[in-house]
């Protein structure tokens, strides 16, 4: 379990600050996109979008821990 938040702290450390930030807000802070929208200022688009593209990111980098 601490192997697999080692990977998870690693792979969230590679994102763009910007999604990073998004992920940990809707994740960690759980959060709602339209609560992300109102506390950022950022349109909606705009955050589901860097939630999502983050998301793929962390999938890619995580692909590993699931084959082994």
């Amino acid at each position: 379990m601490e192997q697999e938040a080692a990977h998870l702290r690693t792979a969230l450390s590679r994102l763009k600050p910007d999604q990073k930030a998004m992920i940990e807000k809707a994740y960690l802070g759980e959060l709602s996109h339209s609560e992300i929208t109102e506390e950022t200022g950022l349109p909606l688009g705009t955050v589901k979008s860097r939630i999502r593209l983050g998301l793929e990111k962390l999938r890619h980098e995580l692909k590993g821990l699931r084959q082994t």
